[in-house]
């Protein structure tokens, strides 16, 4: 004759269960959230990558500098160069024009909870675009050291506004490499960095992986 189990049993068997739902659950969760914001990352890289290879044929330039993504003359400006990119080579959802309203957050945090600035009013040109992200684009100069630089938040205006999690920059240089050259890869350089740009290098340098 088989032994039943008693009611003090079953209730430390569903215990035990309650306890490592508690404990794996999140870390479940936490991982396939990872996953999709690689994914939407990767996503918006691609696009950004492509529309400069687009820029470059179009308009027969070996270097950037040369294209119309640069600011060269008095005439040139934010809107006329950054925001012509953004117009021509990516379906735009919501044109925020050189103001981060509406496509952006309110406010955001780097993963050292330490709040960042988003660029000021007419520093950078802002849109949605049809991958789910926004991206604001602030154009350079020939003789300037900074390259062309793209901030993106991967999911627009939703949480978790955190740098590194879904706000993330990287840079367009004169020979048309888009990425970051510049940050390390450490997680140090990641958590404390505004904008994400050294939890990007390291996202790539894992093979597109979020492992921080």
């Amino acid at each position: 004759m088989k032994k039943a189990f008693t009611l003090n049993e079953l209730l430390i068997a569903l215990a035990i269960i309650g306890i490592v739902l508690v404990v794996a659950v999140p870390l479940v969760v936490s991982h396939f959230s990872k996953k999709s914001e690689v994914v939407a990352l990767q996503r918006t890289y691609t696009a950004v990558a492509n529309a400069v290879k687009l820029l470059m044929i179009d308009e027969r330039v070996k270097k950037l500098s040369n294209s119309s993504l640069y600011i060269k003359s008095s005439s040139d400006t934010v809107t006329n160069t950054a925001g012509a990119f953004i117009k021509k080579y990516f379906k735009v959802v919501d044109d925020c024009e050189t103001e981060t309203d509406s496509c952006f957050a309110a406010s955001y945090k780097n993963l050292d909870n330490n709040a960042v600035k988003l660029p000021e009013k007419g520093e950078a040109y802002c849109a949605s675009i049809s991958t789910g992200a926004s991206i604001c684009v602030t154009p350079s100069k020939p003789d300037s050291t900074i390259p062309v630089t793209v901030l993106v938040d991967i999911n627009g205006p939703a949480k978790p506004n955190i740098g590194g999690r879904d706000l993330f920059t990287f840079w367009i240089y004169v020979d048309g490499f888009v990425g970051d050259k510049i940050s390390e890869d450490s997680i140090e350089v990641c958590r404390s960095n505004s904008y994400g740009s050294g939890c990007f290098n390291r996202i790539i340098k894992a093979d597109w992986s979020m492992d921080y």
